[in-house]
């Protein structure tokens, strides 16, 4: 019986969320596409014109951070609601997404705690803070996760960890692009 919970909970882990796939539905019926480009996912109408983003790069100097990509900047057009749907295919291209290190408005920290609490389809690795912040380490001889927590720290003080803007978000696989693929709806 447990190898069947543990199955099912595998499954569940690979599939699409049920808002992500009818915002693949919607997509489709307006004539988007997806855009993948490096450092840059897209959504865009026929047109060409971007109804929602989300950009990353490298973490860079703000640590190892498990590798993750850190994003640099979204926007989504609320006419659409597509915003969420650039956020997944991120999450699958970088094989790990991380909020910006620098600075989160209160509509991102949604989106992160959102992916950290409210998605069975993602892997939510906790991050730990660098020593620079004068805040023990969740993981002090461990320095693969280290990474800069300013936004996390700034809103929360020593409460930084568990939020959603401390967490690598990840996916196991990449069924929304698969999705998109299928459908003919994405440009790599």
């Amino acid at each position: 019986m447990n190898l069947l919970r543990e199955y099912i909970r595998e499954l569940l882990k690979e599939s699409i969320d049920p808002k992500i796939m009818s915002m693949i539905d919607k997509a489709e019926q307006w004539g988007f596409i997806v855009r993948v480009e490096p450092y840059l996912i897209s959504v865009e109408d026929r047109h060409g014109e971007r109804v929602a983003y989300v950009g990353f790069d490298d973490a860079g100097d703000f640590g190892p951070c498990l590798g993750a990509k850190r994003v640099t900047g979204s926007r989504a057009d609320q006419a659409y609601g597509l915003g969420p749907l650039a956020y997944d295919v991120a999450i699958e291209v970088t094989g790990g997404l991380m909020s910006d290190r620098t600075e989160v408005s209160g509509e991102a920290e949604a989106v992160w705690y959102h992916y950290m609490k409210r998605r069975s389809d993602v892997q939510a690795d906790q991050l730990d803070i660098t020593k620079d912040f004068e805040e023990p380490q969740l993981t002090p001889d461990y320095k693969k996760d280290d990474c800069d927590q300013l936004p996390a720290h700034d809103l929360y003080g020593s409460g930084w960890h568990g939020t959603g803007l401390s967490q690598k978000i990840s996916k196991a696989g990449t069924p929304v692009m698969d999705e998109l693929r299928k459908r003919g709806m994405l440009q790599e």
